[in-house]
């Protein structure tokens, strides 16, 4: 076949996210941190905040957009759908490699009208940067090309933390394989992205792996997807079918397809499926998001077991563009709805409280339970929230805010981002809470104090 069908899938996978691009999105809890900590590199911690626990790749990005000038919310946006695109493209590619021409085309639509992927979109979030490294990084690996795939997947570990699973993935292929100069140049490849990270992490914190290891431990804490929104294992499975697309059920006879046709190449393929799903499923939180990372190897094993049913009915050549049309169309749909049904509208309460610093001179530190308070001022933002919010952090900062109030100039806490909501086991939380918010009754002013719905927004500032 031609090219056409990729460069249309190409096509309709960028305008459809072109028509909501320069819209309002709202700026989630990961985007903030993401934003603050580029303005934080790139000003030399004179603006921004810190997390140590965050993998720098996104703050690099959206902190050198910052620094040049331009919005890292909307370019941090269309950086996104480039590297979208990206994903549609290396998953064609590489399901072309590993299979043929027809499951290559319907596994990049697939990706690319994907309702996670087109709502993860618009969203400064590290998981559609991480996944094409590490496409990318397969992709370079599959050509022969090793220093350079060990380098992408380096660059997919920089990026979110996860992904470095997939050096030790390329690595036991080679290993297998038997082949020990493209495994050392392949490590090479990887430590020249990871190794200066890890002497960053020894020199900034005594160990190399004390970021990984304090991102492992806040992951088990977070209250979102641990209590609130908690999964059972077999969610992702539930997520693939029910909310990306029932088609996603045609992976079974993918299954059948790859077992009777098995080739050497796709022990790569089965492994980069097998171990992240593993992974993520034996994890105590479970986000939606998280599939992204093998979502493409799905995508490709449904595309498979479409053409299987198709080759078994032995249909001509126009049924499958009507296959795939019909397709492109009803994931299209799922996309949109999904997207709407999730997407927020402006909340002008919120709107106020996060811009609250524009325009204003505040002398002394500015403390925050929202780290979304980031892309909305350039000042330096102190945590209240960090790394998890509970019952010590928020004595901690009532204890601080006691001996310390002449040097604070303003404080910010709402109910609804999810900063100042106590661990369910922690009894003392809500308590010490409380007294917080009486604390800073006691030694500053509310400037800001508004509700919308359950949320409450409030804003204290010196006299």
């Amino acid at each position: 076949m031609k090219k056409w069908p990729i460069l249309t899938i190409l096509a309709i996978a960028l305008v459809i996210r072109l028509i909501f691009a320069f819209g309002w999105h709202e700026i989630w809890w990961d985007s903030g941190v993401y934003i603050g900590m580029g303005k934080y590199i790139y000003s030399g911690g004179e603006s921004g905040l810190w997390e140590h626990i965050r993998p720098p790749g996104v703050p690099i990005m959206l902190g050198f957009l910052w620094k040049i000038g331009l919005s890292p919310e909307l370019f941090g946006r269309l950086l996104e759908i480039i590297l979208m695109l990206g994903i549609v493209w290396l998953t064609y590619l590489l399901a072309k490699h590993w299979f043929e021409e027809k499951t290559a085309i319907l596994a990049s639509l697939i990706i690319a009208l994907s309702p996670i992927f087109y709502y993860l979109s618009f969203h400064q979030y590290n998981e559609i940067p991480s996944t094409f490294f590490v496409l990318l990084a397969l992709w370079l690996f599959v050509k022969e090309k090793y220093l350079w795939s060990g380098i992408s997947a380096g660059a997919a570990f920089i990026f979110k933390f996860a992904p470095g699973m997939f050096i030790a993935i390329l690595i036991l292929v080679l290993l297998i394989s038997k082949k020990w100069k493209p495994l050392i140049a392949t490590s090479i490849g990887f430590g020249i992205i990871a190794i200066p990270y890890f002497l960053w992490s020894w020199i900034a914190y005594g160990s190399p792996l004390f970021t990984l290891l304090a991102a492992q431990e806040a992951i088990k804490k977070v209250l979102g997807c641990n209590v609130l929104r908690y999964k059972p294992w077999w969610q992702y499975g539930w997520w693939i079918v029910f909310s990306e697309t029932k088609i996603h059920l045609l992976a079974i006879p993918g299954i059948f397809a790859l077992w009777k046709n098995w080739k050497k190449k796709h022990l790569l393929f089965a492994l980069c499926l097998v171990i992240p799903a593993l992974y993520f499923m034996q994890l105590h939180c479970r986000d939606y998001r998280y599939l992204t990372l093998f979502l493409p190897f799905v995508a490709m094993l449904t595309g498979l077991g479409i053409v299987w049913l198709y080759e078994q009915f032995k249909l001509k050549k126009k049924y499958f563009v009507i296959l795939v049309i019909l397709l492109g169309g009803m994931m299209l749909s799922t996309s949109l709805t999904f997207y709407y049904s999730n997407e927020q509208q402006p909340s002008i309460t919120e709107e106020k409280y996060f811009s609250f610093l524009q325009g204003k001179e505040i002398k002394g530190e500015i403390w925050t339970a929202n780290p979304v308070i980031t892309a909305y001022s350039d000042d330096k933002i102190e945590k209240i929230y960090y790394p998890v919010f509970d019952g010590g952090v928020s004595k901690e900062f009532s204890e601080y805010l006691e001996s310390n109030s002449d040097k604070i100039g303003a404080v910010f806490l709402d109910n609804c981002g999810g900063g100042i909501i106590c661990p369910p086991d922690d009894l003392e939380c809500d308590v010490q809470t409380e007294r917080m918010i009486a604390k800073l009754d006691e030694k500053l002013n509310r400037a800001y104090d508004e509700q919308s719905g359950r949320c409450w927004y409030k804003v204290w500032v010196t006299s």
